[in-house]
């Protein structure tokens, strides 16, 4: 039973990592649509539309891939840190998720 305990936990960890890591790309994708609008309106070039769009895929992007696509003790640690940053909130994580990432501390086996 507790190994089924800790690998639904770990489901619902990668779950709540993938909504905080969807939440963070769309906000950070609102400045590039942003950048969109403006090369449409004519007050920047292609160009400059293109160099945009390589900081964003060299930039926050990237960063935000790397930052959620680690192991359990990363996921976690992503997880609590969407919490802090209200990103995630404590009621749709559930408390079972909030209980193993309070504080940073997580309840969970590698061996799992």
């Amino acid at each position: 039973m507790p190994n089924n305990q800790s690998k639904n936990l770990k489901k619902k960890l990668r779950q709540m990592a993938g909504i905080a890591y969807e939440r963070e790309l769309t906000t950070a994708s609102e400045a590039l649509l942003q950048e969109f609008q403006r090369w449409k309106n004519k007050e920047i070039d292609v160009f400059e539309l293109n160099d945009r769009i390589h900081e964003f895929h060299h930039g926050i992007s990237s960063e935000l891939y790397n930052r959620y696509s680690g192991n359990e003790m990363i996921i976690a640690w992503c997880v609590a840190s969407a919490l802090h940053r209200g990103i995630l909130s404590r009621k749709e994580i559930g408390e079972d998720v909030f209980l193993s990432v309070e504080g940073n501390t997580v309840v969970l086996s590698s061996h799992d």
